[in-house]
């Protein structure tokens, strides 16, 4: 029996973004996500967000070529900083572990389930 041979395709044609569109990571912290985004889209991420200079200071290093924003999700002037370019995808993966046992324990603090409606705003304020 010979074996199957796997087919192949552009990555960028199996979600369908288009060359122009950009790419963000809203809670890029050392980069791993962005590096799963780059290596299943065949492409660089564009933009990079997290509150944190030392987790920016990390993601730089590992994604040199990125936009990094240093400030809060909820604080960044969205507009301004996709520049009426259409996001293809915005990645949106907050921390879980002040409030779930993840961080080893009892969760932490229930307010940061909050950050999963940053999602929403993005949503409504940039052109897919």
């Amino acid at each position: 029996m010979q074996a199957a041979t796997a087919r192949t395709f552009p990555a960028s044609t199996l979600v369908g973004l288009a060359p122009d569109e950009l790419i963000v990571d809203s809670f890029a912290g050392g980069g791993g996500a962005s590096q799963g985004m780059e290596q299943a889209l065949g492409r660089t991420i564009d933009i990079a967000i997290n509150h944190d200079p030392e987790a920016i200071a990390m993601h730089t290093i590992n994604h040199p070529h990125a936009q990094h924003l240093c400030e809060s999700i909820w604080k960044v002037d969205i507009a301004a900083v996709v520049a009426g370019r259409p996001v293809g995808l915005a990645w949106f993966s907050p921390d879980c572990k002040h409030f779930s046992k993840a961080k080893g324990g009892k969760p932490v603090d229930k307010k940061i389930r909050g950050l999963a409606w940053v999602a929403l705003k993005w949503a409504g304020l940039v052109t897919p």
